[in-house]
């Protein structure tokens, strides 16, 4: 191939004028795949442009000229451009290639319509549309990928630009080239790309005169030398000669004499296509190997093809990260995103459970309420998206023997400024204004008369239950021929269906209670900082004592703003020099963790108590 000045991925085979295209050095991979010389420019119909032919000029652009700023494609009356392109036969569309601009004038939606006449705006608005993209805001040539499937067999594209990135405020809506990647799917009167060689031949396809290979020739012109052999001769003549391996096969197999006699056909240039082999080619050269005698059949599988994207940037199933649309449906980032809107925007509090009384209402009814203390509840930690992956507080209840708390935990109140606290729980919220200052404490006041909460705790346990009593059946018949299985479950296995095995959490008897529960939505019907209570509607999980967590309900609406704003100001009122008791603790921390390691600590501790000054070593250690 060398004796021509073309790129090499023009073969001869292709069967086309290998000097029909650009001669430029900028032949990127996407060009490969390119469906420039299938578009009917001349029927291309571009309605809402402000120059004539400019719609047809930007596709009549080369891959080479994708970067050239003129010709561009400008809307005229308004922001909506819609584009049909005509091909010159049914094609299999791979991907649209587009280059807008980085500014509010670039398309933001396209709808794509194959294989309708006359589409105009009114139908391009009604119609469903094939597919659907929304496109990116960037100055480079972007690649949207197709859904395949959906276009195999495509004879018209009508691309309808239906906005820009203006939101109303830009009228003109610009694209400076447009192009298409895929596959011809039919013939398009050009010579054949593939050409299938057949090693064993089916005779009934072949219709020979004679009984055996040497009779071949006598209706034809008399016995004479065997088919084979003259087909071993004519392989022989052949320049370069043929391989040592194949000469067996030619004077044994009259159907080599045939792939010979097709071969030696196929050579022959006519009229209608030119030659997919060139003329100059000698014929050794031209003959296949032993190994591909065989059908070429296409890999199962998915084929890209060539592309200007990445492996890793290519189409996946659900979206194309690469054309500007929303991260993947999985992952962290994805589910923290989907909770966004049934996560509360404060945290939470812990509190006690001290029993249950009641409230007379305006019309004399009886409310039923649980009381709820908060005692000594702190703020211990925070818990930021960069550093733990999302947002949270950490809260703790009451206190406890420092006798009765490991050494790892001792430190790390310690660090915070705080006595050991009896429970501690964490609050997840919506983003990073939802976090306070370590070592504030909560008051009732956190929450107001009328607002809705979600309460947790761990229920009651109820020890072995049966069916009936910890599910709800309804038991078995009391007569009729039933003996001693009054309140029983029954069965307990589907049987054939499900391989005769017992499901994994089918309804049995078991342990009931002594799992966590919540109760949503539960009105607040009381707040008192002297007592430090929060007195809710109706009955919560868990007896007496236990701790229970309080939290704005997340399928109300959450408490107005300025409500949020107002306690975000008095907690701060209450506590305005949080932060430097917090950096004045972790100080101390470090003080005395470096005392203990040098053996020093009974003596600080009995200068604490005494109130004695500390020994000179402890301050040069200190300092």
């Amino acid at each position: 191939m060398s004796g021509h000045a073309c790129h090499d991925e023009h073969s001869h085979a292709h069967g086309y004028d290998p000097h029909d295209h650009d001669h430029t050095d900028d032949i990127a991979p996407a060009l490969q795949g390119s469906l420039y010389r299938y578009i009917a420019f001349n029927d291309i119909v571009t309605l809402n442009e402000d120059a004539a032919g400019a719609g047809a000029a930007v596709v009549k652009k080369t891959w080479a000229e994708r970067l050239d700023a003129d010709p561009e494609l400008a809307s005229d009356a308004d922001e909506q451009l819609l584009m049909n392109v005509p091909f010159t036969g049914q094609i299999k569309l791979h991907a649209i290639l587009l280059r807008t601009s980085d500014s509010a004038s670039a398309p933001r939606t396209l709808k794509v319509i194959i294989n309708r006449d006359n589409v105009d705006f009114s139908a391009a608005e009604d119609a469903e549309g094939t597919q659907t993209f929304e496109l990116a805001r960037t100055s480079e040539v972007q690649e949207v990928a197709v859904r395949r499937a959906r276009f195999s067999a495509v004879r018209r594209l009508s691309l309808f630009f239906s906005d820009n990135f203006g939101d109303g405020d830009e009228d003109v809506t610009r694209i400076s080239y447009v192009g298409f990647r895929g596959e011809p799917g039919m013939p398009l009167g050009r010579a054949p790309q593939n050409i299938l060689y057949e090693a064993t031949a089916n005779p009934s396809d072949h219709k020979l005169k004679g009984t055996s290979v040497s009779a071949m020739g006598g209706g034809i012109g008399g016995r004479g030398p065997g088919v084979g052999a003259r087909y071993l001769l004519m392989a022989q003549s052949l320049s370069p000669p043929l391989s040592p391996q194949l000469r067996p096969v030619l004077s044994g197999h009259h159907s080599i004499g045939i792939y010979l006699q097709q071969l030696q056909i196929s050579l022959q240039p006519t009229s209608l296509s030119r030659p997919s082999l060139s003329p100059t080619l000698p014929l050794g050269l031209a003959l296949p190997p032993a190994a591909r005698l065989l059908s070429h059949t296409t890999p199962r599988g998915v084929k890209y093809g060539w592309s200007t994207q990445s492996p890793k940037a290519r189409p996946r199933r659900f979206n194309q990260p690469s054309m500007g649309l929303p991260e993947p449906t999985t992952g962290p980032a994805a589910a923290l995103k989907r909770r966004e809107r049934t996560t509360p925007k404060r945290t939470g509090v812990l509190a006690i459970k001290k029993g249950m009384t009641a409230f007379m209402g305006r019309s004399g009814t009886r409310i039923p309420c649980t009381v709820l203390q908060l005692d000594r509840v702190q703020i211990v930690a925070n818990k930021t998206r960069a550093q733990h992956g999302y947002w949270a507080v950490q809260v703790g209840l009451g206190e406890r023997q420092p006798d009765n708390v490991g050494a790892p935990m001792l430190g790390f109140f310690e660090a915070r400024g705080m006595a050991p606290k009896r429970d501690m729980a964490e609050f997840k919220v919506r983003d990073q204004t939802g976090l306070l200052p370590v070592g504030v404490q909560l008051l009732p006041d956190w929450f107001h008369i009328g607002q809705w909460v979600d309460v947790r705790a761990n229920s009651r346990g109820m020890g072995f239950a049966g069916g009936m009593k910890r599910h709800g059946f309804s038991g078995q018949e009391a007569s009729h021929g039933n003996s001693l299985n009054h309140r029983t479950i029954g069965t307990v296995g589907p049987s054939q269906g499900g391989g005769s095995r017992v499901l994994p959490g089918k309804k049995m008897p078991g342990r009931m209670g002594g799992q966590q529960a919540t109760i949503q939505n539960l009105p607040v019907l009381m707040v008192d900082n002297e007592l430090g209570i929060v007195v809710v509607k109706g009955n919560i999980p868990g007896p007496k004592g236990c701790t229970v967590k309080i939290q704005d309900a997340v399928k109300k609406p959450p408490p107005p703003q300025e409500f949020i704003d107002e306690t975000r100001r008095v907690l701060d009122e209450r506590f305005p020099d949080a932060q430097e008791r917090l950096s004045e603790a972790r100080k101390k921390h470090m003080e005395l963790k470096e005392a203990r390691k040098q053996g020093r600590i009974s003596e600080i501790l009995k200068a604490g108590v005494t109130g004695e000054d500390v020994p000179e070593a402890t301050e040069n250690a200190r300092a």
